[in-house]
């Protein structure tokens, strides 16, 4: 009985130190962890603005939490890491990538369990990083539009959502106007519509990438390239041929030292045109004795004596001119 009591104890010790042994072994147990970086094609997309190599990644820096205190803060050009000796359990890990000036571009986090039978996970950098700045030249021939020309600006960012810019002001002189704005970091898709007399005459649509402290900038032309297929050109003859007209004298032959009235009527104006649309002066001898009249009276000295009338409009061409004789007889 007491050989059985000492085997139970024995066996009942040994199962003891067993379990210790095992739970002291998992709690200091180490692991490898392969960590592979997907940046979600960044590196693919493209845009005009900034040059393409700034949004290149050229690195990454991983730092994370594990258990028992266990930390991790490491540099990477790869994008499959390897890292040893890591404690078994959950992870907590963020990556960000930078380009090969050291800006930031993406960055992402993980909660991953490490053990023997998961030693690999994916971190997926999916949020863009930071602020930057957009600023982009806008142009158009202003020979081409009229003075109410006018610019309508839509930035959308990549969920198709709009975002609010500062009012643009048009140099209408020159055709220019710049747009600029501070932006968090993404893609966006810029609109322009140019209006002249409200019709729809160029427009341009850009794809723009805001990046970290960086300006995005670009010069945009507008094109004005359509040709009218119908313009109907109305021509004016704004001059006239020279002003024809007679003179009458009242009376015909007037006695010694009797008035006369002296009258002009143009003969061949145009129909839209009546004698009070001239300008009529009258000369005697050369001299001008009345001015944009259409009569003159006067007594003239004894013998004959010459009157012109000199008739015009404001169209070119019109000047023309009349004369008449009157003679006065001498006293007896």
């Amino acid at each position: 009985m007491k050989t059985k009591s000492v085997l139970a104890a024995l066996l009942l010790l040994l199962l003891v130190l067993a379990f210790g042994c095992d739970h002291k072994t998992q709690q200091n147990e180490r692991a490898t962890l392969r960590l592979v970086l997907h940046a979600d094609h960044f590196a693919n997309q493209r845009a005009l603005t900034p040059q393409q190599s700034a949004m290149e990644i050229a690195s990454y820096h991983i730092h994370g939490t594990g258990p028992q205190g266990q930390t991790l803060d490491l540099d990477s050009t790869q994008t499959e890491v390897v890292i040893g000796n890591l404690a078994i359990g959950t992870w907590n890990l963020h990556a960000k990538a930078y380009n090969s000036e050291g800006i930031p571009l993406v960055e992402g986090h993980v909660e991953t369990l490490l053990s023997k039978v998961s030693p690999a996970t994916t971190l997926l950098l999916s949020s863009l990083v930071g602020r930057g700045n957009l600023d982009v030249a806008i142009s158009w021939d202003p020979n081409q539009v009229a003075s109410d020309v006018r610019l309508e600006v839509t930035l959308l960012n990549q969920a198709g959502e709009g975002c609010t810019l500062p009012s643009v002001v048009l140099d209408k002189d020159s055709g220019t106007t710049v747009i600029g704005s501070e932006l968090e970091a993404g893609s966006y898709l810029l609109q322009l519509r140019l209006f002249s007399q409200e019709v729809l005459v160029s427009g341009a649509t850009q794809a723009l990438r805001i990046l970290d402290q960086t300006t995005s900038d670009a010069a945009i032309s507008m094109v004005i390239g359509d040709l009218s297929t119908k313009f109907e050109l109305l021509l004016i003859n704004n001059t006239m041929l020279p002003i024809e007209g007679s003179i009458t004298c009242s009376p015909a032959s007037p006695s010694v030292g009797e008035q006369v009235t002296l009258t002009y009527t143009p003969t061949n104006l145009d129909a839209e045109l009546t004698v009070s649309d001239l300008k009529i002066d009258w000369y005697c001898e050369g001299d001008l004795i009345q001015a944009n009249s259409r009569t003159v009276s006067t007594v003239p000295d004894a013998g004959t004596h010459r009157y012109d009338v000199i008739a015009y409009h404001e169209k070119l061409g019109s000047l023309g001119s009349s004369t008449v004789l009157v003679t006065m007889p001498y006293a007896p």
